[in-house]
């Protein structure tokens, strides 16, 4: 309903509908609103004039004149009305509710409503808290007499008042905010009402985002979760991503990085399709990246699960939709300054308990180099061990058992190692302090609502030597007018910067790779006259150096990088209210977004002897400049008409039409060169280099148009019917294949709202069922996958010609079918909503099916002498099924006479996805075939470790091995010949004799979570609130053979930094029921291949969020100038219960990755 002075509380980024349906509607609106010529109709626009006022301006047209006992009428109230053709009658019913309106021709006599008591002018005010007496800023409050209705806001102190009228005493007063239930009173005699509103965030009168609109929670019939800008503020993280995980049923949110600015990725309901299939994420109705957008500004999010709810959005939406609201001003609301910050410390997720003993890991590096190539790791003697022995347990250098030692040894002096060195508390700072800061201001006029809003936020990475730092600003500023009481217009502009300075290798892989890569805790970084270690004397191969010179690069500090990210986004709208019943809006958005990325690398010195300063490769460490620079400009316009009717208060109706075009335009361009004269200046016209010179980039763009429209209907709120659809259009598919039409339905039956269900009201308040059905098409593939490119950078580097290689020529790429065209995807879904106890219980349960048909892929697999890839056809299908539950208590009660408020939250959800359909007759489990699921792994089966020599020799003799275990049948060392005991025994499942491909089979769940969960409660009682929340999956798991788990059994450069569970739990003929294999050196080995034995569970548990907070008395807080202050403190991810132990498994791939963290806040949120 509207106020005066408000907009009609529709989303502030719509669409609008082309002239002659928006024709059409009027033409339809002015049919049923339509009045007798016998009394003409009136338009009117006036706005807070006094009724005297208003009957002088009708007067004034020359239609009517008016007959009236002045005492009958208050004159002096202030109304609003904005009439287009009313009706007279309906004209003063709605400003003068408390009369009778009879027209004789020209004259209208108004005489006093019997029955209708009318009280003197008096002035209405009163005070909006919450249950722990904190303000509510920002209420709605509505004063209803009659068809009258006045609105206001409560203020910063949750105050409002209304000027002084008189009422009826029929008037009645309404507040509403989000997440709390609806207070409603009559006025009676009463001037001054205290207000107190009670959470009920499982209310199912909230009102919902979505799609092009708003909805009531009750109304819904489409798979649609939403999340309170209230559960979110308990989570003070970097991004959003981090604070939505496990939050929404089935909305799978991966981390793959602790890297600091690192954002995350999203996928709803499980596996979608192997081409991509990541959901349209919208802030404020334009598509960006979350991990830009300052999460203390968002209102609310809203994510669109299945097909029903998000067709609006057509092959945008094929895989789901996220909404994120901002925040925004409102109109009558005083100026409001409020500010947030909080400080951080962190502490890693990931195991950092490694071997830090010498002389063990000198001593295991030599035993099984021995084992494989009959020549040991290091160039140790037994004086050495002995030294490295008397060493073992000093945790700091004793001066008289020092560290590093000058021997003459071959001829000259050399530096002999033997240290026992904590590498990683060397190389890295878990603290990581992170400062966040930010204002928000806020408030309106009568015409005019604001909201403008910062954020700073820094945060210092792990790297200790030479720290790596993250910064990123945030602005925005929306602005709503009201220019007519026709027309609103509405701008929203935001600006995001961020710079991520570290220091090494340019890729996060090789900054964390390189560091587990020869640095045996017996070696040093830095040699006892400054010079930096590299390469050294103590291994027997000059390819087993130092962190393959990480080290030593560190050291010197100069190699570094900058990834800067910059986007600015403003949106303009406009809604022209055209009747009462229906507007248009149209609103044009653009980005542009820029990144520039710059790395500068150096020659790396070192000594090897004492005395001798030597340069690493030029080929390794060059000295080297390059940038990438990546510019985007995406353009949005929308256009589209939304009709609301309520026909004999039974039958409600919503319309929406629309328009939408978009185009996003990319370009990079990447330079390289070396040579550079400076190293402290980084400057093209400084790089000499003539043969490593590089230049290229390109440019692509795309553009996607659609019309979508929406009808939904209800009756009595009790039957519920909804249809969607868009017909899209998009450039990335060949003419003639571009266009698709995806239309859904959906459908829900309130049986609570029915007669028979009386006697279960008292319990019950909510009963609903959902069905839905509706089909999506997918364009998330290449720009231009349709069309065969030529490039002219083909070489023929195998052949040459008089000792020449042939230069440079055209090459064209892998045929293309040309004929693809849109993945669809059915949808599915089958739900129920059940609210009970006066909404303090709620149930949210949903089942759905999604079938993802015409998977674009190669098809049949042809023989290698085709010569090239194989086209990609739409060839697949791919089902996915699951289902999701939500489960919530929310209740209060008197604790030593204040109100204890609790929540008690919690989400299930489960999925799997498998192939239904497939061009595989052979069935080659290298592709899709029926039946197979999406991503599953797959690898021998095996049962254990041989306990010793004698049952290995035993199980060889009866199967042949020598397909998984070439490497030790072809070992030189004694120790490494054949199948030994601590080695992995595979099973022959086809019962051949032989150990081969045809054993393998799916060994694991996919490496994406089928089963995510949380659960958690809040509790607030006086100045104190407390929250937890618990986060978990399931179905899961990721192979550990990686550096720090394998060590010296995949290959040989890789025998440094091992894990101390794998130091203390490998095999040895005294520890027959070791937890790892024996180690061994060499690459095509028995114990490397991809088995169960290395599939670990990847299940967790984790505590994702404590805080406990304190909010200031009111009357202390003012006293400081403040409406209120509240301090807090807060943990992430303190707890972690998982049987993987040895690193973060939400992170996987762990050894390789910039490590998660324990994050420790202390905050503080002020309000002005």
């Amino acid at each position: 309903m509207k106020f005066f002075g408000q907009s009609d509380g529709s989303a502030p980024h719509k669409r609008c509908l082309p002239v002659k349906i928006m024709s059409l509607f009027i033409f339809l609106f002015m049919s049923v609103g339509g009045v007798s010529a016998a009394n003409p109709p009136v338009t009117i626009h006036l706005k807070n004039v006094t009724v005297a006022e208003l009957l002088r301006q009708i007067e004034a047209q020359g239609k009517y004149s008016f007959a009236y006992n002045n005492a009958d009428i208050d004159l002096t109230r202030v109304v609003s009305v904005a009439a287009e053709a009313w009706p007279i009658e309906r004209i003063v019913l709605k400003c003068i509710p408390d009369v009778l309106v009879n027209v004789e021709r020209n004259k209208v006599i108004l005489t006093p409503r019997r029955g209708a008591q009318v009280s003197p002018p008096r002035k209405i005010s009163g005070k909006v808290a919450d249950a722990s007496g904190n303000p509510v800023v920002g209420a709605t409050i509505l004063l209803k007499d009659g068809e009258a209705v006045r609105g206001t806001s409560s203020g910063a102190s949750g105050t409002f008042a209304f000027d002084s009228f008189s009422l009826s005493d029929k008037a009645a007063l309404e507040v509403s905010f989000i997440g709390f239930d609806t207070y409603k009173t009559t006025v009676g005699v009463r001037t001054f009402f205290d207000v107190v509103l009670t959470s009920a965030q499982q209310s199912i009168d909230e009102v919902v985002v979505v799609g092009y609109g708003v909805q009531k929670k009750a109304n819904l019939t489409g798979a649609v979760a939403t999340v309170s800008q209230k559960e979110l503020k308990d989570r003070p993280v970097s991004n959003v991503g981090r604070a939505l995980q496990g939050v929404i049923p089935n909305l799978n949110v991966t981390l793959s990085s602790g890297q600091p600015g690192a954002g995350a990725s999203y996928n709803i309901r499980g596996t979608t399709s192997p081409n991509g299939g990541s959901p349209l994420i919208l802030i404020d109705g334009v598509e960006t990246y979350p991990d830009r957008i300052n999460s203390n500004d968002i209102e609310s999010i809203t994510v669109l699960k299945d097909a029903s709810s998000a067709a609006i959005y057509g092959a945008r939406g094929a895989f789901g939709v996220i909404l994120i609201t901002t925040k925004s001003g409102r109109y009558n609301e005083k100026a409001e300054v409020s500010y947030n910050g909080y400080f951080s410390m962190s502490s890693p997720t990931t195991s950092t308990d490694y071997e830090t003993r010498g002389y063990y890991s000198a001593k295991i590096a030599d035993f099984f180099m021995m084992a494989t190539q009959n020549t040991p790791y290091t160039s140790y003697t037994e004086a050495d061990y002995k030294a490295l022995w008397e060493r073992r347990n000093d945790k700091t250098e004793n001066p008289a058992r020092p560290w590093v030692i000058t021997d003459r040894r071959n001829g000259r002096q050399q530096y002999v190692y033997l240290a026992n060195f904590d590498w990683y508390n060397y190389l890295y700072d878990d603290s990581r302090p992170t400062w966040d800061h930010n204002i928000n201001i806020k408030g309106g006029t009568k015409a005019l609502s604001y909201m403008v809003s910062g954020r700073y936020y820094q945060q210092k990475g792990v790297n200790r030597i030479e720290p790596d730092m993250f910064k990123s600003y945030n602005f925005r500023v929306k602005l709503q007018a009201e220019i007519k009481p026709w027309l609103t217009i509405a701008s929203n502009t935001k600006f995001f910067q961020s710079n991520y300075k570290y220091y090494g290798y340019e890729d996060e892989y090789n900054n964390f790779r390189k560091p587990t890569l020869h640095a045996l805790a017996s070696f040093v970084p830095v040699n006892p006259d400054g010079t930096a270690v590299s390469h050294t004397s103590m291994t027997q191969s000059s390819t087993h150096y130092l962190m393959d010179g990480y080290s030593a690069m560190m050291q010197k500090g100069k190699s570094f990088g900058n990834k800067k990210t910059q986007e600015i986004t403003t949106t303009f709208e406009a809604t022209f209210k055209l009747h009462k019943n229906f507007n248009v809006k149209a609103d044009f958005s653009y980005t542009q977004g820029y990144l520039h990325n710059d790395y500068r690398s150096v020659n790396v010195q070192y000594s090897q002897y004492p005395g001798e300063v030597m340069t690493e490769p030029e080929g390794s460490f060059p000295n080297k400049y390059k940038e990438v620079v990546w510019d985007q400009n995406y353009y949005v316009a929308d256009v589209y008409g939304t009709y609301n009717k309520t026909f004999s208060e039974k039958h409600n109706l919503t319309l929406i039409a629309g328009y939408n075009y978009e185009a996003k335009y990319y370009r990079d361009l990447t330079a390289a060169n070396d040579g550079l004269l400076s190293e402290d200046l980084s400057d093209f016209n400084l790089a000499k280099g003539t043969t490593n010179f590089t230049l290229n980039g390109g440019r692509n763009e795309y553009a996607i148009m659609g019309w979508f429209y929406r009808a939904a209907y209800d009756y009595k709120g009790k039957y519920l019917a909804e249809v969607n659809g868009r017909y899209d259009g998009t450039s990335r598919f060949p003419r003639g294949k571009r266009y698709g039409f995806f239309p859904s339905f959906s459908a829900a039956y309130r049986i609570s709202e029915e007669p028979f269900f009386e006697p279960l009201r008292k319990a019950v308040d909510n009963l609903k069922i959902r069905l839905s059905y509706g089909s999506l098409g997918n364009q998330q593939i290449g720009y231009y996958d349709f069309i065969q490119t030529i490039t002219t950078k083909g070489s023929m580097s195998d052949y040459s010609f008089d000792g020449t290689v042939l230069g440079q020529h055209a090459t064209v790429s892998d045929p293309v079918s040309g004929n693809q065209t849109w993945e669809k995807v059915i949808s599915k879904n089958l739900g129920a909503d059940l609210n009970m106890f006066s909404n303090r219980l709620s149930l949210t349960a949903d089942f759905y099916i999604r079938d993802t048909k015409g998977i674009l892929g190669k098809g049949k697999s042809l023989p290698s002498i085709y010569g090239a890839n194989e086209p990609q056809v739409n060839s697949n299908n791919l089902r996915t099924k699951g289902y999701e539950l939500v489960l919530g208590w929310r209740d209060s009660f008197k604790l030593a006479g204040s109100t204890f408020s609790y929540g008690i939250t919690g989400t299930f959800s489960d999925y799997t996805a498998e192939y239904t359909k497939c061009d595989n007759p052979s069935g080659l489990i290298g592709d899709p075939y029926v039946g197979k699921k999406y991503g599953e792994i797959w690898g021998y089966k095996v049962d254990g470790l041989f306990r010793n020599d004698e049952e290995a020799a035993e199980y060889a003799s009866r199967v042949d091995l020598s397909k998984v275990a070439a490497g030790y049948y072809s070992a030189t060392g004694a120790y490494g010949k054949g199948v030994r005991g601590g080695d992995i025994k595979y099973l022959d499942l086809n019962g051949d004799g032989v150990v081969d491909s045809y054993d393998v089979k799916p060994i694991g769940y996919t490496a994406i979570p089928e089963i995510v969960y949380g659960f958690g409660f809040s509790l607030q009682w006086k100045a104190f609130d407390f929250s937890a929340f618990f986060q978990g999956v399931g179905h899961v798991n990721f192979s550990t053979r990686t550096d720090q788990t394998q060590g010296f059994i995949a290959r040989n450069s890789r025998e440094a930094n091992l894990f101390s569970d794998v130091y203390d739990n490998y095999w040895t003929p005294e520890r027959l029921d070791a937890k790892y294999p024996r180690l061994f050196i060499g690459t095509n080995n028995n114990n490397n291949q991809n088995s169960s034995f290395w599939m670990a569970n990847g299940r967790y548990m984790r505590l994702k969020n404590l805080e406990i907070g304190y909010t200031l008395p009111k009357h202390i807080s003012q006293k400081m100038a403040m409406q209120n202050m509240r301090v807090y403190l807060s943990g992430v991810n303190l707890f972690t219960f998982s049987p993987f132990k040895l690193w973060d498994p939400d992170l996987q791939t762990g050894a390789t990755n910039y490590p998660n963290n324990r994050i420790i806040n202390i905050g503080l949120t002020i309000g002005f």
